[in-house]
């Protein structure tokens, strides 16, 4: 290459740049560092080799050697000094690409990762500025929590005379700072030598923050990128929650969101029971894949107090809840029902891990009493002798039999799994889910059975079905206590339940009770005909 040839190519290459948008040309600053350090190397080198002569000419004698090294003849007919120079400048381009496609995270370029993901978020490229930002997600956490390099000692050198700030750690230390204050004095200066990067600390911060509280970036991760969106919630942590809440708020409220097609795909039944959560759903296996991530975040809040919140405000809903009751296949773009789907795959996750928690199961029975506040029906078109006259009749039924299927899990669980053990069923020690359920099946019943508002045959088989879950559990044994709570508490309930009316009402429902499930729970019978008697005495 002669040098006429460089100076085109190297003209080339700042016409090109000049020409990229200022986004693109922004990216190519994030690497930069390094680019140019490669890219002085590769002018220097050819350099020396089209200037091979002149140089030898002039170079003193104790420099000889490295002319003779090369062995460049003016006259030779072999590999001249020019051709050396090209390959120079192939091997130059070879190494950028092989140096851009090979570049880690670093937090070096922190700043200028903050200033293009401004400008595209500015000009609405959210799915760039997502992908750009990924692979920083772990610098980004670190710089912010000042984990980088140097960034660690600088602030442990500075709080070297400060007491622990931690309540707990001020008690394992007798409140003491790591240092004597004397000692500390001394101490303190030196972190003037170790940079704080402070700078990537801010840019960190502005990143993360754009990202959180961009409403169009959430709204691409609700339906384009949910790995994206459970990266950013595994790594932000306990202080990020408003971001989980605004995120399954969107999701629930977007029809084609990720999780409606992930709760939609969820369908089919592991062993020994609950659900086989496909890899694809990422949401679902990031938080139940180990049910301990969901229960650590307590995901079942933003879910089930969106759910609440749409069936209580939302009156456009309220009209669909008291209208006709959809098919099957209709069912899957409910916000409810999807909500009493993702319940039921995150209760029985947690059982067959023996996750010792309840995860909130009682959402079922504050569904259940929304639901039955807001039924009115004006449709003509509801059909009021039907199994299921209202959309919203259906959604009551579905999460008493979610609350049912949990209790029956007493018959599934492994003898050693912590849901079993007699205090929990008791609700004494930890977290029983079959308790749980229980005492949350116990409420929902009662709101449906006080009801003034639902029709008496939908009343009458939701009791029916109740009745015939408690003559399924066993008499005798631990679990006979989750069966005589169903029916004590029930029938001789708090009067805050309903008392003398609530059992009213179950006599009037229970004469239309099949005469069969009633012979299977006796006791369920004669806690009433003796509340009956010592009412009348």
């Amino acid at each position: 290459m002669s040098l006429d040839g460089f100076l085109t190519f190297i003209g080339l290459m700042i016409a090109t740049y000049a020409i990229l948008s200022p986004v693109s040309r922004l990216r190519l600053r994030l690497n930069m560092y390094r680019q140019m350090v490669l890219g002085a190397v590769a002018i220097i080198l050819v350099g020396f080799l089209e200037f091979y002569f002149e140089l030898k000419s002039i170079a003193p004698t104790s420099l000889s050697w490295i002319f003779t090294y090369f062995g460049f003849h003016e006259q030779s007919l072999g590999f001249s000094n020019q051709e050396a120079a090209f390959l120079v400048v192939i091997s130059w381009l070879a190494a950028a690409l092989l140096l851009h496609a090979s570049a880690k995270p670093r937090a070096i370029s922190l700043a200028n990762l903050k200033t293009l993901s401004e400008r595209l978020h500015d000009e609405g490229r959210y799915l760039e500025l997502v992908e750009l930002v990924g692979p920083y997600l772990e610098t980004i956490r670190c710089a912010v929590e000042k984990r980088l390099f140097g960034q660690r000692f600088h602030h442990w050198i500075l709080d070297t005379h400060q007491k622990a700030s931690n309540p707990f750690l001020a008690i394992l230390n007798d409140d003491k700072p790591p240092f004597p204050t004397w000692l500390a004095r001394w101490i303190k200066p030196l972190a003037s030598l170790v940079p704080a990067r402070s700078k990537a600390h801010h840019a960190a911060l502005e990143i993360e923050d754009l990202v959180l509280q961009s409403d169009g970036v959430r709204q691409l991760l609700v339906r384009l990128k949910p790995e994206f969106a459970m990266a950013l919630m595994n790594r932000m942590g306990w202080e990020h929650d408003e971001f989980r809440t605004r995120f399954f708020r969107d999701a629930l409220n977007d029809k084609v969101s990720h999780f409606y097609k992930e709760l939609k795909a969820t369908q089919n039944c592991a062993q020994p029971f609950g659900y086989a959560i496909e890899p694809k759903s990422v949401l679902l296996t990031g938080f139940f894949g180990d049910a301990k991530v969901g229960a650590k975040y307590g995901i079942w809040k933003p879910v089930g107090d969106e759910a609440a919140r749409l069936i209580r405000a939302d009156l456009e809903y309220a009209k669909l809840l008291n209208g006709p009751c959809p098919d099957d296949e209709d069912l899957w773009s409910d916000p409810t029902y999807n909500t009493i789907h993702f319940f039921d795959i995150m209760v029985t996750s947690a059982a067959r891990q023996d996750v010792p928690d309840h995860m909130w199961l009682m959402y079922m029975s504050v569904i259940v009493r929304e639901l039955e506040t807001i039924h009115d029906v004006t449709d003509d078109r509801v059909n009021l002798a039907g199994e299921f006259p209202t959309l919203g009749n259906r959604l009551i039924y579905e999460a008493t039999r979610c609350l049912r299927k949990w209790i029956r899990l007493v018959g599934d669980l492994p003898a050693d799994s912590s849901h079993l053990q007699p205090r929990n069923l008791q609700g004494v020690d930890g977290p029983s889910i079959p308790y749980w359920a229980a005492k949350d099946c116990l409420n929902a019943i009662r709101y449906v059975t006080e009801s003034e508002r639902l029709t008496d045959g939908f009343i009458t088989g939701l009791l029916e079905s109740y009745i015939r879950d408690v003559a399924a559990l066993p008499s005798k044994g631990p679990v006979s206590l989750l069966r005589k709570m169903m029916v004590d508490e029930f029938i001789n309930g708090d009067p805050i339940y309903g008392g003398e009316n609530l059992r009213a009402k179950i006599k009037k429902y229970i004469k239309g009770v099949d005469h069969v499930v009633l012979h299977d729970a006796p006791d369920f019978q004669e806690a009433l005909e003796k509340e009956a008697k010592e009412t009348t005495a």
